[in-house]
């Protein structure tokens, strides 16, 4: 899936000013943003539902201008899930099925905890089975790329747990999924790259590793005034990158680079408790980057 410089304008609003994305093949990729950011408006772009002012979005290669074509292989859960009121679960399945052109699958229903609303009416659904009900429709017929817009809203723990285990599933099965989260602690711990949108532009994106440089070597120091420290520490070693932003003495560098730190320190004074080899958060690169 590859996006090249969307812009989508609604009134003097600039939703999407130039924006830049490709989810390889076969990854579990996380969408992330502040509210208000882009996110939707780019699934939509990407689902047909809304035509961009400039740029070009293809799935699989096809151009979604071909919407058709381009969408045939794939399924969207576009913001939250509303159905006619009227409806039953077995019938709302019917009705995605005839419109994904895949034969109804009720059995996905038990994947996502909805068996016993089979035959209720979507009307007395709460948010939650909703919810439950619109990632049971993608799943039909193992399409190869799901598009999930924030599937996670409005479920409990258990919930949570199930959307989890449904993701890891369809990915180790081949599927290309891109999911728009907001629980950066589910990014880390299951997806495989993502990228940050801000203000309508991607400013980061690649795998999950290169996004938190788990190649750089970076290690902690915890002292008895970390203060002291870091001056300490940048006037032993020119041109030192230090990070203290969250409460915690990080410096960038190898195994001899943090040994020369730590000795500084004990020399000048400074009691070190601990040394020890980190790596960015997902959350740490998320405040830097939409404060920045």
């Amino acid at each position: 899936m590859l996006c090249e410089g969307l812009r989508k304008q609604y009134g003097p609003h600039h939703a999407l000013q130039g924006l830049d994305l490709h989810v390889p093949a076969g990854s579990l990729f996380g969408f992330l943003g502040p509210n208000g950011a882009g996110k939707s408006t780019t699934l939509r772009i990407l689902s047909g539902l809304v035509r961009a002012n400039a740029g070009n979005a293809s799935i699989f290669g096809v151009p979604v201008g071909n919407h058709v074509d381009a969408t045939r292989r794939a399924a969207f859960l576009i913001e939250n899930a509303v159905f006619p009121p009227h409806l039953t679960a077995r019938r709302v399945l019917r009705r995605a099925a005839a419109y994904m052109g895949v034969e109804p699958d009720e059995t996905v229903l038990e994947r996502v905890g909805m068996t016993h609303a089979l035959n209720r009416r979507a009307g007395g659904y709460s948010h939650g089975m909703k919810q439950r009900l619109g990632l049971a429709c993608t799943l039909q017929g193992a399409p190869d790329l799901l598009v999930l817009d924030e599937p996670q809203n409005g479920l409990d723990p258990e919930g949570l747990r199930t959307i989890r285990g449904i993701l890891r599933e369809e990915h180790e099965r081949g599927a290309t999924i891109l999911v728009s989260v907001h629980r950066l602690v589910e990014v880390e711990g299951l997806c495989t790259h993502a990228a940050l949108v801000v203000q309508g532009r991607v400013v980061r994106q690649g795998s999950i590793d290169e996004l938190l440089g788990v190649d750089t070597p970076r290690f902690s120091l915890r002292t008895n005034d970390d203060a002291r420290a870091a001056i300490v520490i940048r006037e032993a070693i020119e041109g030192v990158v230090l990070d203290t932003s969250n409460g915690k003495l990080v410096l960038d560098g190898d195994d001899a680079l943090a040994a020369t730190a730590a000795e500084a320190c004990v020399r000048a004074g400074v009691r070190v408790f601990e040394l020890a080899s980190v790596h960015r958060s997902l959350d740490e690169l998320y405040r830097t980057e939409v404060s920045a």
